[in-house]
Parts: C-alpha cells; structure tokens; sequence
C-alpha cells in the first residue's frame, strides 16, 4: 500500500446523513414546545400550568452549555446521537402508554422531560459532529441544508395544529 492509500477513513457524503440528523433534532424540540400546549390545553390543563410546564421543557436547552463539556469529553459524539435518538423513541413511546392512564399529567411531564433533555444532548452531539466531519467548505455549503431541515421538522409538527384552533 502506497503512503498515500493508508488507512483513510470511509466517509458518506454529507448528503446521506445531515438531513436525517437534523430532522431528528427538529421534531423532539417541536414535539416537547408545541405538542405538550396542545395536548395539556385539550385535557383541560389551566393555562398558567401550561405555561409553568413548557417553561420546564426548554430548561434543557438553556441549559445546554452548563453539560455540553461532559458530552464532548464522554465517548464520541456518534454514540451520543444513538443514545439520544433511542431516548427520544423510548420518551414518545412512553408518553403513548401513560396517555390512557389516571396519572397521565405527572407521567407526561417526565416523559416530556426526557425528551427534551435527550433532545438538547441530541443537538449538542449532532452539532459537534457536524463539525469535526466536514471541512469549512461542506459547512458553508450544509448550513443552509441543516437550518432549512431543521425548520421544515418544526413546520412538520407545528403546521397540522393551525388547523386545531
């Protein structure tokens, strides 16, 4: 093997992988901002306790600098993204099962809870990925690509519920 063919690492392009990754950090932040109104508001939730609870869900995101160091010194940023996307699908999944339930408002809270705190980790992991993996070209290039997925994600929750009111 001649020095310059040693051991490159196979990449896939930019293309396979920033729309996925950036739609699925746009949906749990929608979902946890916009869907928790919606859902406490038709349970008949008082508006104020609305407004205390959805202030709790944005915690993580304020938050984010206080644990981003953690996430960039633990394991590497893919296994961060795994993690936070099977809590993600594990926080949906549970907010499914307690929706029929007597205790439905406390064992929402926690599920909402989890899903924006492993959304927040979620970007935090994507984001720094995003930027060890591609050259300052790729991210001029993928910024816009990012912001437009990312925002297409939260027209995807937020839209259908312009029809609610």
């Amino acid at each position: 093997m001649l020095p310059s063919q040693a051991a490159k690492p196979a990449t896939r392009h930019p293309w396979a992988w920033i729309p996925t990754l950036y739609l699925a950090e746009g949906l749990p932040n929608a979902i946890a901002t916009t869907v928790a109104v919606v859902l406490y508001k038709s349970l008949g939730v008082s508006n104020t306790r609305i407004a205390f609870f959805t202030g709790l869900f944005y915690l993580p995101w304020v938050l984010k600098p206080l644990w981003s160091p953690l996430v960039d010194l633990l394991k590497t940023r893919r296994l961060w993204i795994w993690t936070t996307q099977l809590l993600l699908a594990l926080a949906l999944a549970a907010l499914a099962l307690v929706l029929p339930t007597k205790y439905f408002v406390p064992c929402s809270l926690i599920c909402f809870w989890l899903l924006a705190f492993s959304s927040a980790t979620h970007d935090i992991a994507a984001d720094g990925f995003y930027m060890l993996a591609l050259s300052e070209g790729q991210q001029s290039f993928f910024v816009g690509v990012r912001n437009t997925v990312y925002r297409l994600a939260n027209l995807a929750v937020k839209g259908p519920f312009i029809f609610l009111v």
